[in-house]
C-alpha cells in the first residue's frame, strides 16, 4: 500500500496505503478472486448501490495494529484512521515505541503529507485507501466498464486513463476484495475479513511486484464527532 522511496534500517523499514488475524505468514499466494456472476443489466445502478451500502453515514475513528513484511524483514506498530467519508481521511502510523512513522491526509483526490515525509513515501490511490476501510470508492476519472450481480455477490470493474483495471468484489453489502491490475497481471490487492456480525476485522494489502505485505488488524471502529479542520493538515504549525 505504501512504497518506500529510500532505504531504511530494518527497524525503521516502514511503509507505506487503502484500509485491515494474525500475521503476514498467512498471506495468500495469489491475488484474491473477484466474485463472478451474470453481467448486470444496469452497471451504474449496481455502482450506486454498493457505494451507498459501504460508505459510513457518520465520521469514524478506527484503531488498529499493523505488521509489514517487506522481503522477509518485518516491522510492526499501531495506527489510527479518522475519516469523514467519502471525502476526508487521515492516517497516522506509530512504531513499536510510539514514534510517528507517517501522518498523511487525503482530501478529495489530494494527498496532504508533511514535506519531510513526502519525499520518502508513495501512497496508494484513494480507492485503495478507502478500500482498506471497507468503502467502495470508484477511481477518479476512471470509466465503469462492467458489473456483475447475483443473489449474494456483486463486482465492479473500472478502466483507468493509464490503461489499468481496478476491480471491487462485494459479498452481501460488504467489500471483500480490491485489485489493481496492469498488463502484466495483479499490481496491488486488498483482502478484507469481517466478523459474523459484519464488523471489519482485518485488511491484508499486497504489492505483488515488491513482495510487500501489510496486515492491519482492527481493534476499534467507532462513530465520532466531526473532526477539527487541523486534522486534515498534518504537519501544520500549531
Amino acid at each position: 500500500m505504501f512504497q518506500l522511496r529510500q532505504p531504511f534500517t530494518a527497524a525503521r523499514r516502514t511503509l507505506f496505503l487503502a484500509a485491515l488475524a494474525a500475521g503476514t505468514g498467512c498471506a495468500s499466494a495469489a491475488p484474491p478472486a473477484i466474485p463472478a456472476g451474470p453481467p448486470a443489466a444496469d452497471p451504474a445502478a449496481v455502482e450506486a448501490r454498493l457505494v451507498r451500502a459501504t460508505t459510513p453515514g457518520s465520521p469514524r475513528q478506527i484503531g488498529f495494529t499493523w505488521e509489514l513484511d517487506e522481503a522477509g524483514s518485518r516491522v510492526r506498530g499501531r495506527g489510527v484512521v479518522r475519516a469523514e467519508a467519502p471525502e476526508r481521511l487521515r492516517l497516522d502510523l506509530f512504531g513499536p515505541r510510539g514514534e510517528t512513522y507517517l501522518a498523511a491526509a487525503l482530501v478529495g483526490e489530494q494527498f496532504r503529507i508533511p514535506p519531510a515525509v513526502a519525499s520518502r513515501f508513495a501512497l496508494p490511490s484513494a480507492s485503495l485507501l478507502w478500500g482498506a476501510m471497507g468503502v467502495v470508492r470508484p477511481p477518479a476519472g476512471a470509466t465503469l466498464v462492467g458489473a456483475t450481480v447475483s443473489d449474494s455477490t456483486a463486482s465492479l470493474s473500472y478502466r483507468t486513463g493509464a490503461g489499468e483495471t481496478v476491480e471491487f468484489g462485494v459479498r452481501g453489502d460488504l467489500l471483500r476484495t480490491v485489485r489493481r491490475v496492469g498488463g502484466s497481471g495483479a499490481l496491488e490487492s486488498l483482502a478484507l475479513t469481517y466478523s459474523a456480525a459484519g464488523a471489519l476485522q482485518r485488511a491484508e494489502y499486497r504489492d505483488w511486484g515488491a513482495y510487500r505485505t501489510l496486515v492491519l488488524n482492527i481493534e476499534s471502529n467507532e462513530d465520532a464527532s466531526r473532526f477539527p479542520e487541523e486534522t486534515w493538515l498534518p504537519g501544520a504549525a500549531r
